[in-house]
């Protein structure tokens, strides 16, 4: 059933709401918020009456907004009710009007003022009754409203105001200035007072889109939208609600145009192209004008004003007949190019059933509950006028036409009317008519010899479907809605009227929101070609039976022009209430995210037979076992399988690592090859737990016979230098891993790690600090396998790692990724050993190798473990004890003396009298401690100071001192006594729990707590650590307990949830046992950052090492009390915490601009490894914590298969500072274990932007600051081949002064770039200062091309000559270059022409051994390296 609609009621209520505008001026200046006003009309007396003889006439007041300063009215206009007087007598009639009236504005002025009017009427019961004006006068809105606002604040009620009327009429107010009230002309009438209020009416915020603003109303007045709006006798506005809210979907929505949309397109670029030479009076050759685009503007409208800005969808031309999309055309030249139609094929075309189709479906939140309240359709064209030859030469530039935007037709419908049809049809309307817009639109057909069914469908037509909710109505075929006989068959005269098509049996919308039966998600694309291949689907839907019909498929729409996205037009909007609520919608972030790349320790390539003989001959350090013999040598190219167990069991339980650094050989294609006079570099690792490694420098030599051939093949020796002179060959570091000075049990830790771990090593240039790259060894290489010694020697890749929004490199050694590119760098050549050593037999005992079975259950004391074994008073707490003995222990009494020194220090008596003599039988000294002895007493009897008491005095000051001291000792022990027992008790209660974490691992364990009293309490578990936490989730302990195989019960919700205790608490019966599950997981972990520069190769390095010693890896402590309601301790769990070394799967650094936000998104590799706990239907959850809080982490949910990015941002400081921390990423919501853990270092550095053409030079200046002290420093490129410096070479930098720095950029690939500019001290290799110079490379005109075929081989090569012809009248200077100097070079770099010759370039072209094509650029620049002309030669290699 198919409804039809010409909204002639809607018309006719919107052609009464004539609003003005404000002035330009305060229009634009006006703030987006808008404030509503209300104004109350009370009482006005003293109005001029008639004589006895005449009629008493009613009265009526207007109400109009002025503005004083631009003298102009604007907004509409309020008509109050016509009145009979109250009271005041007949010559003096008194109005008790109390009519107040409502309008919102954005212009807050002084200067604004409201114009009213007291005007008598008389004869009103005649058609034309008569007015007649009794005075006016103005109020000063905004000033009354900052008083009411005032009172309203102070609590008071709002005084009324009351201004005097004046003689004459408001059209004086043109002829005024301000002030208007002090105006000499204006006559006021004697006591004729209106009595008024103004404030603001707070409860019409919420219904301020239901009225345009300045837009006086009453509050009886018919508004659309509103509950109550139409009925008159109800302040509708004093408090204002909206009717219910409809969201209706629109889809299947087409437009016919009459004749045909072809037709229609010629006739309305004519009259546009005859109206252009009337306003340029001139003839234009041609059609000037074109149809660029056609838009469908979709708005919801209650006759007063639009609810909501409306939406901009796009149309295109469906041709029946072709079953294909005509698009529509396009600035853009590639797609101008793809979908070229012509206007001749377009009108050679009858067009007899093509009409205009949009292919998104439209959803309208905003539709209220009113018959008025109406969706308002606008038909919109965008042509394009073309220029003229002769503009263009004028121009002197290609230069686009300029476009223009035509209203063409219009039209509405009232879904309220036809809720029982989803099929409709709305005319459309053209010609001199007032639409919502309030703009000119193309005349309509002539129709004076048509019919009134004729007329009403003359403009054309817009056919739709439509349902309420999200539910997507089913579609009728469009042979049913655009046959060619509907049209004229229709019969309405109402909006109403109604006209069966076809029945098809469909159910009324339920208004219950569905599910859409297919979607296409936001960011996919669809060609033309393949929509018009959906849409001819649904022509061949009409044969199937109507209860089978399929779904019609959304189709979002091709990409749109002018910034219109596709986000814009199929996103939702979110449903408008009277609290506006916001909801966020499905985004993207616009960095593409980087692949974290699994670790790649080493490749198959290696040096030829010759190459390594030479290598190995070199002199390097000897690497001997402990008899004098060479280690067992593991071939890496085979398969090592470690035995854990086996690694434990071994008696050489002492192992001596050995890092040796060979050779490195570094690509002669690199942009900085090594050179014959050598190269400096340094390595930065970090192995096991032990600090960070900054090695010296060493300098890189050739050999000194060479073997081959070829030199480019040999690497460099590595030798340390010895004051700037190359030393003995090899750098060698070593660690001794001995059991004695570890942790008890860490060695199993050390095992376990090298069999897990890899090595990443960072390569560093020793004179730029500039990073060459990063290589990677596999630890398990170490672990011995049984043997004595072992030794292995690897070629390691350096991979040079760049994070890129878009990878533009290629070549022979870049590998490609999402987000990075990364090319081979160098190789080093590493060899690595493990020598066994024997350690003691009973330090093996003392320090155990391997770690007890963890015991994830620890019985309390209080709960059967009771082995205290007694102790002293002041022996202190049982944590000082690695483990608590089973042992009793026996102390004997000692002087508090030699246990205080405190205590010592405050007695009188001599410490030598104090403490008695001990026998010397059993002790043994030695003669010089004899010797001392002997001499302090020969000291003691010549000063006359004895052991024995000489006389009665004596004795009894002796006594007197005695005594003092007793009660000093008694008054200590009565202080510490109590100390002491407590502390005793304390360990009584006391159980210890060794653990041994990791970062980002955590240590689960249940502690069992039994109630040891006869009556209930409250168990609160309190602790100062952070990162210990008492687990209250059933589903996390019951996870854990199963991850750990415990044995033991889950009890459900066995914490006090409403506790007000900060801590948790649980309640327990008498004598009652209970397991309390804890988890310590620690994120804290060294972040330090050493210094960017090579260490000192004449300092000490064990003071380096003691004082980088981190507190982080130290034993440390937690107690954990469970105190009583009492507030006493019922147990005590003293937890000893191991710190543990982790692991590090990988390792990225990041330069990034200071002073900014690092924003980057990383993926997780695809590895059958990484799965994630299931988030929802078909989804799943990765989840990341970071090792700085003030870094945010964030992992969202994705669908299964989808890639999963980390996402990470960070604040940077100011260059050079570094930023280092660590990303754990774990699978499940629990943080059981971390699937990955990465390591990040982010480089601050100062940025320049710099936008240059491609072959062409850009120079810029740097400002360099000196430092406290002066420096000699030099400044390096790290590109520089396309990036130059002067000074290049080292220079002062005075301390404070500041020094210039000249850049030269010239990069040889367009796109986007980055260069690294480093400042180094020379003398210290420290960094001084560094920049970010970001590039942005624009290609240049190609003036020539050329293409030829070469030969695939070539022998020699292929000579080829091109020809140059200076346009100048004088002699230039020209220097050539080539985009792609691997394939070509030049027989000469520079040359000269004089004026207006003509020069030969001779190209000599490089052998491929390849078939394929190569673009190659040729730019001849001047002596200031500007681009003059640019060649393109386009190479094919058969």
């Amino acid at each position: 059933m198919t409804a039809f609609s010409s909204g002639e009621r809607w018309k006719e209520f919107f052609s009464k709401s004539a609003v003005l505008p404000p002035a330009f001026e305060r229009e634009h200046a006006a703030p987006d918020v808008s404030t509503p006003l209300r104004i109350t009309l009370n009482t006005i007396e003293g109005l001029i009456g008639k004589g006895d003889s005449e009629k008493q006439p009613d009265y009526q007041v207007y109400v109009s907004l002025y503005d004083a300063a631009y003298r102009q009215f604007y907004g509409r206009q309020w008509v109050g009710p016509i009145v009979p007087p109250q009271g005041g007598g007949v010559k003096r009639p008194k109005l008790k009007y109390n009519e107040s009236l409502y309008f919102h504005t954005s212009i807050h002025s002084a200067n604004i003022v409201a114009v009213v009017e007291v005007v008598a009427v008389t004869q009103r019961d005649s058609i034309k009754p008569k007015r007649v004006s009794c005075g006016w006068s103005v109020l000063r809105v905004f000033n009354e409203e900052e008083n009411s606002e005032e009172a309203s604040s102070q609590g008071k009620n709002v005084p009324a105001k009351k201004v005097q009327l004046n003689y004459g009429t408001p059209r004086a107010l043109f002829f005024m200035d301000e002030p208007v009230e002090e105006n000499e002309n204006l006559k006021p009438i004697p006591d004729c007072l209106i009595s008024f209020t103004v404030m603001k009416h707070r409860p019409m915020y919420g219904v301020l889109s239901l009225l345009p603003e300045n837009t006086l109303v009453g509050g009886n007045e018919v508004i659309p939208g509103l509950l109550d709006g139409n009925n008159t006798s109800v302040d509708s506005l004093k408090r204002p609600k909206l009717l219910n809210q409809v969201p209706i979907q629109i889809n299947n929505l087409r437009i016919q145009l009459h004749p045909n949309v072809e037709k229609f397109d010629e006739e309305l670029c004519e009259a546009v192209h005859k109206d252009r030479e009337g306003i340029e009076n001139k003839k234009l050759p041609g059609t000037s004008i074109s149809v660029l685009e056609r838009r469908l503007i979709v708005g919801v409208h209650n006759g007063l004003n639009f609810l909501e800005k409306p939406e901009t969808m796009y149309l295109d031309v469906y041709d029946e007949k072709t079953k294909a999309l005509k698009p529509q055309n396009s600035p853009n030249l590639r797609r101008s190019k793809r979908f070229h139609t012509s206007q001749k094929s377009l009108n050679s075309s009858d067009g007899t059933s093509t009409c205009l189709v949009m292919k998104n479906k439209v959803e309208l939140n905003e539709v209220l509950d009113d018959p008025m309240c109406a969706v308002v359709f606008t038909l919109e064209y965008v042509l394009t006028h073309k220029i003229s030859e002769e503009e263009k030469k004028l121009s002197q530039s290609i230069t686009k036409g300029h476009t223009e935007t035509v209203s063409v037709r219009w039209g509405v419908w009232n879904p309220v009317l036809h809720t029982n049809n989803q099929a409709v049809q709305v005319s459309l309307h053209g010609g001199p008519t007032k639409f919502p817009d309030y703009d000119f639109l193309f005349k309509m057909p002539d129709t004076k010899m048509q019919n009134l069914e004729a007329n009403k469908t003359a403009g054309g037509l817009i056919m739709l479907q439509w349902g309420r909710g999200d539910g997507v109505s089913e579609p009728l075929p469009i042979s049913q809605i655009i046959h060619p006989g509907s049209m004229s068959s229709m019969r309405s005269e109402a909006d109403e009227t109604m006209l069966i098509d076809s029945p098809t049996g469909r159910k009324p919308p339920s208004g219950k929101r569905g599910v859409p039966g297919h979607q296409v998600p936001q960011q996919s694309m669809m060609q033309p070609e393949m929509v018009a291949a959906m849409y001819s689907s649904v022509l061949q839907q009409q044969m199937q039976p109507p209860n089978l019909q399929p779904g019609y498929p959304y189709m979002p729409m091709q990409q749109p022009m002018y910034g219109y996205g596709p986000a814009y037009q199929q996103t939702p909007r979110s449903t408008i209430t009277a609290a506006t609520e916001m909801q966020e919608l499905p985004c993207q972030p616009l960095h593409a995210p980087i692949m974290a790349l699994p670790p790649q320790p080493n490749r198959n390539r290696g040096l030829s037979r010759a190459a390594y003989a030479k290598l190995y001959s070199t002199d390097f350090p000897a690497i001997l076992d402990a008899n004098g013999e060479p280690p067992e040598v593991i071939d890496v190219q085979k398969p090592w399988d470690v035995n854990l167990n086996r690694e434990i069991q071994d008696p050489f339980q002492c192992n001596e690592i050995v890092l040796q650094f060979l050779a490195f050989d570094r690509p002669s294609a690199g942009e900085n090859s090594v050179t014959d006079h050598g190269n400096t570099i340094f390595f930065t690792f970090q192995f096991y737990r032990l600090p960070q490694v900054t090695t010296e420098r060493v300098v890189l030599c050739k050999p000194q016979n060479e073997l081959v051939s070829d030199s480019t093949s040999m690497p460099y020796i590595i030798h340390q230098l010895e004051k700037d002179h190359p030393g003995p060959a090899g750098l060698q570091i070593k660690y001794m891993m001995d059991p004695m000075f570890m942790k008890p049990g860490e060695m199993q830790m050390f095992l376990q790690h090298l069999s897990q771990q890899i090595l990443y090593i960072d390569v560093w240039d020793g004179e730029s600090l500039f990073l060459v790259g990063q290589c990677a060894v596999d630890l398990k290489y170490l672990c011995r396998n049984g043997h004595e010694a072992v030794q292995s020697t690897f070629e390691l890749d350096v991979i040079k790692t760049e994070y890129e929004e878009i990878s533009n490199m290629s070549g022979a050694n870049s590998a490609q990724h999402p987000g990075n590119k990364t090319w081979l760098n160098g190789k080093l050549h590493f060899r690595m050993a493990n020598i066994g050593h024997l350690v003691d037999h009973k330090a093996q005992i003392e320090a155990p190798l391997t770690i007890k079975k963890k015991s994830h259950v620890v019985v309390s004391q209080t709960a059967g473990n009771i082995s205290y074994p007694g102790g002293s008073l002041e022996g202190g707490s049982v944590v000082s004890k690695p483990v608590v003995s089973s042992k009793k222990k026996v102390v004997r009494a000692h002087h508090i003396a030699e246990k205080n020194r405190e205590v010592a220090q405050l007695l009188s008596t001599h410490n030598d009298q104090m403490i008695p003599e001990k026998d010397d039988g059993p002790q043994e000294l030695d003669a010089e401690t004899k010797r001392k002895l002997a001499r302090m007493e020969a000291v003691r009897q010549k000063k006359g100071i004895d052991n024995k008491f000489n006389t009665v005095l004596a004795f009894k000051t002796e006594k007197q001192e005695r005594m003092k001291d007793y009660k000093t000792l008694e008054i200590y022990r009565l202080q510490t006594k109590k100390d002491g027992i407590m502390n005793m008790l304390s360990q009584s209660i006391s159980t210890e729990h060794i653990i041994h974490p990791s970062f980002g691992s955590p240590e689960f364990f249940e502690f069992v707590l039994k109630n040891p009293l006869n009556v209930q309490q409250t168990i609160t578990i309190e602790f100062e650590d952070t990162d210990l936490r008492v687990i209250t989730d059933a589903r996390e302990w019951r996870y854990f307990k199963q991850l750990n195989g415990v044995q033991t019960q889950v009890e459900e919700d066995m914490f006090i949830k409403e506790s007000s205790s900060q801590h948790p608490q649980i309640f327990l019966r008498p004598k009652e046992t209970v397991q309390i599950p804890f988890k310590y997981l620690t994120f804290t972990t060294d972040q330090s950052v050493q210094l960017q520069g090579p260490s000192d190769p004449f300092k000490s390095r064990k003071d380096d090492m003691s004082k980088k010693t981190s507190h982080l890896m130290q034993t440390k402590y937690v107690r954990a009390l469970f105190k009583g309601e009492n507030g006493k301790a019922v147990s005590i769990l003293q937890l000893k915490i191991e710190p543990q070394p982790h692991v590090v799967n990988q390792t990225f650094r990041f330069y990034h601009p200071e002073q900014t936000f690092f924003k980057k998104s990383i993926r997780l590799p695809g590895s059958p490894n990484l799965s994630a706990t299931a988030g929802g239907t078909g989804s799943t959850q990765f989840f990341v914590r970071c090792s700085d809080s003030n870094v945010i982490t964030e992992c969202k949910p994705t669908q299964s298969g989808e890639p999963v990015d980390v996402f990470i941002k960070a604040a940077l400081a100011a260059s050079p500072q570094i930023k280092h921390f660590y990303v754990c990423v774990y699978s499940d919501p629990f943080l059981s274990h971390p699937v990955q853990i990465w390591q990040l270092y982010l480089h601050a550095l100062q940025k320049v932007d710099v936008t240059c053409v491609e072959g062409q030079t850009s120079r810029f200046n740097l400002l360099l600051r000196g430092t406290q002290a002066s420096r000699l420093v030099r400044s390096f490129s790290s590109n520089p081949r396309e990036m130059q410096l002067y000074p290049s070479e080292q220079f002062l930098l005075a301390a404070g002064a500041v020094h210039e720095l000249s850049v030269a950029v010239r990069p040889m690939k367009e796109g986007n770039k980055q260069f690294h500019l480093n400042v180094v001290d020379v003398e210290c290799h420290q960094l001084v200062r560094t920049w970010l110079i970001s590039v942005i490379c624009q290609p240049p005109s190609i003036s020539r091309a050329f293409e030829l075929q070469l030969p695939v081989g070539g022998g020699k090569g292929s000579n080829k000559k091109i020809t140059y012809t200076n346009p100048y009248p004088h002699k230039r200077e020209y220097h050539t270059l080539s985009s792609r100097e691997d394939l070509l070079q030049f027989r000469e770099d520079h040359f000269s022409i004089e004026g207006g010759e003509t020069y030969t370039i001779g190209l000599k072209f490089i052998p491929v051994m390849k078939p394929g094509v190569a673009e190659i650029l040729v730019f001849i620049n001047d002596e200031d390296d500007k681009n003059e002309e640019t060649f393109k030669i386009t190479a094919t290699y058969k």
